[in-house]
């Protein structure tokens, strides 16, 4: 069985993002929202427990199922996630409310679809969506005053770099911007104005549009909480406000009623594909679980047309030789995904073990990087153990920890 040297892969790890100029990009899906913990302190000797401030796709949808089916027993009849169920994993939320945006789309006046009119599938569209909003906007005074948010914005802040940071998300929720303005750090997320700010998608898909590296860009490709429509002088447009629950930004991509409310879905997934589109860009992805084909082909594409670009996928589960993801990766060298128990690197899948054993010299990044399984007996080094780093968590801990003082740097050779 081949192995794969953690302290390694983490040292290029750790080099790569100390290339300042080199395009680097941030892709978080919804692991890394859900990395916040809300859960009250553990008890002397007890485990330590965890609550998600905003739970993952998978309790997020049987969440909204509940709602759907607290409207009534046709809406528990109608509910379509058994017929997403063909695939390898759970449908999730997003392909729920995908499919039935597209049946109410294809719906005539007088039609039923899953037994309901019209108007019961919008009742079901509206239901959803606004369940999102509702829990993955949470209250401020929930929102612990620390979050990994923040460790990730203390990097980001103190980094010099003569290429941008690009973030780009999945997340509805707004933790990302609250940490990076905590930061007070300049951002541009393709809205301009001040009274109203709105969506330009033309600044967004060109470069000599956007402002200078000093900026951090954000890019929200499914939407968020605190977008909207609203009708002016300049027509419709959607435009970023105070977040709200009403969810009508939401998963943008399957709507018909207006061409607005698909540019930024469209101008965003440009976007993705212009800033991977360059030798030496560099892709980390955090909280992504691959299960966006849009996104994904984007990211396979630039990586089969660049060899030059990298991405690394950072992933919080356990890795199997015929994962998906570890399939995909074994035909492309430039694609590394580093999960908890193994990773596929060079195409080639192996589970971790040190070469050396972590000592004084490398604790400094290491054991914020890899935690090492206790010592089976005296005397045998601990080669063995899993790599944090999938954990936003620990990401956001061992970036910080880069340009803090002692940085990583100054604690390696």
């Amino acid at each position: 069985m081949a192995h794969h040297d953690a302290r390694e892969i983490v040292e290029v790890f750790r080099d790569h993002l100390a290339r300042h100029d080199r395009p680097l990009c941030f892709l978080f899906g919804a692991g890394t929202s859900a990395a916040v913990n809300i859960a009250p302190p553990s008890k002397p000797g007890g485990a330590a427990p965890f609550k998600p401030l905003i739970p993952p796709v998978a309790p997020l949808t049987q969440s909204c199922k509940r709602a759907v089916e607290a409207l009534g027993k046709e809406y528990q009849a109608a509910w379509i996630e058994a017929e997403l169920e063909a695939g390898a994993t759970p449908a999730n939320i997003e392909q729920v409310l995908s499919l039935v945006r597209k049946k109410l789309e294809a719906a005539g006046p007088k039609d039923r679809l899953l037994g309901l009119t019209v108007e019961g599938l919008t009742k079901i569209e509206t239901c959803i969506r606004e369940t999102i909003a509702r829990i993955v906007n949470p209250d401020e005074h929930t929102i612990p005053a620390r979050v990994p948010h923040d460790d990730f914005a203390a990097w980001a802040r103190r980094t010099t770099r003569t290429q941008p940071i690009e973030i780009f998300t999945t997340n509805y929720d707004i933790l990302i911007e609250r940490a990076l303005e905590a930061a007070q750090l300049p951002l541009f997320d393709g809205f301009v104005g001040s009274y109203r700010p709105f969506f330009r998608p033309d600044l967004v898909e060109r470069d000599e549009y956007l402002p200078p590296p000093s900026f951090v860009r954000l890019w929200k490709i499914h939407g968020s909480v605190n977008w909207s429509i609203r009708s002016g002088l300049g027509g419709y447009r959607v435009t970023r406000g105070e977040p709200s629950n009403s969810g009508e930004m939401i998963y943008p991509s399957h709507r018909k009623y207006d061409e607005s409310r698909q540019q930024p879905y469209l101008a965003l997934l440009t976007r993705l594909r212009t800033a991977l589109d360059r030798d030496d860009a560099l892709l980390v992805t955090a909280g992504y679980s691959f299960s966006d084909q849009h996104i994904n082909s984007i990211i396979f594409s630039a990586l089969d047309n660049r060899p030059r670009a990298h991405a690394i996928a950072l992933q919080f589960a356990d890795s199997h030789p015929t994962d998906p993801l570890s399939k995909d990766a074994r035909g492309r060298r430039n694609l590394l995904v580093l999960a908890r128990n193994a990773a596929t690197i060079g195409g080639t899948w192996g589970e971790w073990r040190l070469k050396e054993a972590v000592d004084e010299r490398t604790a400094p990044f290491m054991d914020l990087a890899f935690d090492s399984d206790a010592v089976p007996e005296p005397g045998v080094p601990p080669l063995t153990g899993r790599f944090r780093l999938g954990d936003f968590v620990w990401l956001s801990r061992f970036l910080a920890a880069m340009t803090s003082s002692g940085s990583l740097s100054e604690a390696t050779p």
